[in-house]
């Protein structure tokens, strides 16, 4: 369930970049100082893999924060902060970005 939730994050944080890019496109000024934060990097070996793959927006319900993505490899189930789906319509093309890191055993419970 954890890799599931950790997946389910590391898509929204991915989907919600590449949509943000796609409507206010930049063109980059070399002399100029980056704005916003700067992108993360991890160490070699924290993930393990990474997928990058093209969908279409079939579903979205910006008040639940639910989107529904059509890809080659399937359906996904995305959910969201209602604000970030306000710009997000049915038809919509994404590139989602998956990243796998795997934390090892889950804890057992009782």
């Amino acid at each position: 369930m954890k890799l599931r939730t950790t997946m389910a994050g590391v898509t929204a944080s991915l989907l919600l970049a590449g949509l943000a890019l796609a409507q206010n496109p930049v063109t980059p000024n070399p002399s100029a100082p980056p704005a916003g934060p700067l992108p993360v990097t991890a160490a070699p070996d924290a993930a393990m893999d990474r997928h990058t793959m093209q969908g279409e927006v079939t579903s979205v319900n910006p008040e639940k924060g639910r989107l529904l993505v059509k890809t080659p490899e399937g359906r996904m189930m995305l959910h969201f902060p209602s604000s970030a789906l306000q710009n997000v319509k049915k038809g919509d093309s994404v590139t989602l970005e998956l990243a796998l890191k795997d934390n090892g055993p889950a804890p057992k419970t009782k």
